[in-house]
């Protein structure tokens, strides 16, 4: 996967090669960098050049619930209140938002249908698959298929940091006991690979293979760049993953 790092106006933020290449969105993952906490939403204004009123977030609780946001329940503001891990949309010009301080952000895009979604993928999330969940939506709401799903699991805590206790390792060992090295033992200590459990997760639900990039990038072992939950002992900063789909000028006058 390709990772470019961006610097304007003293803004700090990366872009996804491959989704970038589609021409089909605007996405981002934020950093520590010239993003101040009560500047999230006005810095996503000024580089995705929308008003903040097209900024779409939820109240994280570490689930796998979905929001679909349409025409019918876009204007209503009570949807940042809802308790939502993963939104899915297939209107332009609007920002899908997840936060992030080591937990999975992944992006999704349907190139045929024109339909984006981003899914918080903590390790109960991960556990329960919020992944496979988006995707039947996708297929649900907007026939999508899986064939045509582009998935990208952005920065967040890799294996190398991410130690587990014995009830997390029973959790994912009970749950998917067929998926290959992802619990790693180095000496008395237990690492979970979240990338890998989301990237199996994503091609078990019907994604190709070659359709699923995935990180590298360790948040908790880049703390001059990003947040880092684990290795800061809690901190309550976040880091911001958004996603939006391209305005078709040809369709300009469809604005909601």
């Amino acid at each position: 996967m390709g990772i470019s790092s961006v610097y304007r106006n003293e803004i700090l933020y990366y872009e996804i090669e491959e989704l970038k290449n589609t021409n089909l969105t605007e996405h981002l993952f934020s950093t520590r960098i010239g993003w101040e906490q009560d500047k999230l939403f006005s810095n996503l204004s000024k580089i995705f050049n929308v008003s903040e009123e097209k900024i779409f977030s939820t109240k994280q609780v570490h689930g796998i619930d979905i929001l679909i946001i349409d025409n019918d329940n876009i204007n209503s503001r009570d949807l940042l209140k809802e308790e939502i891990d993963g939104i899915i949309t297939n209107i332009p010009g609007i920002i899908l938002t997840t936060y992030h301080a080591d937990c999975v952000p992944i992006y999704f895009l349907d190139t045929n249908k024109k339909v984006i979604a981003l899914a918080h993928a903590g390790w109960k999330g991960t556990l329960n698959n919020i992944g496979e969940n988006i995707i039947k939506n996708m297929i649900k709401y907007y026939s999508s298929d899986p064939q045509d799903i582009m998935a990208v699991i952005g920065p967040s805590i890799g294996p190398c940091c991410y130690e587990v206790g014995k009830d997390v390792e029973e959790l994912f060992l009970d749950r998917y006991p067929n998926y290959d090295s992802i619990l790693i033992k180095r000496g008395n200590k237990i690492y979970l690979d979240l990338w890998k459990v989301n990237r199996t997760n994503l091609e078990n639900s019907g994604i190709k293979k070659e359709n699923i990039y995935s990180t590298t990038t360790c948040t908790s072992c880049n703390t001059h760049r990003f947040y880092s939950y684990r290795k800061e002992k809690g901190i309550k900063n976040r880091m911001i993953a958004a996603i939006m789909l391209k305005v078709d000028e040809k369709e300009c006058s469809n604005e909601y």
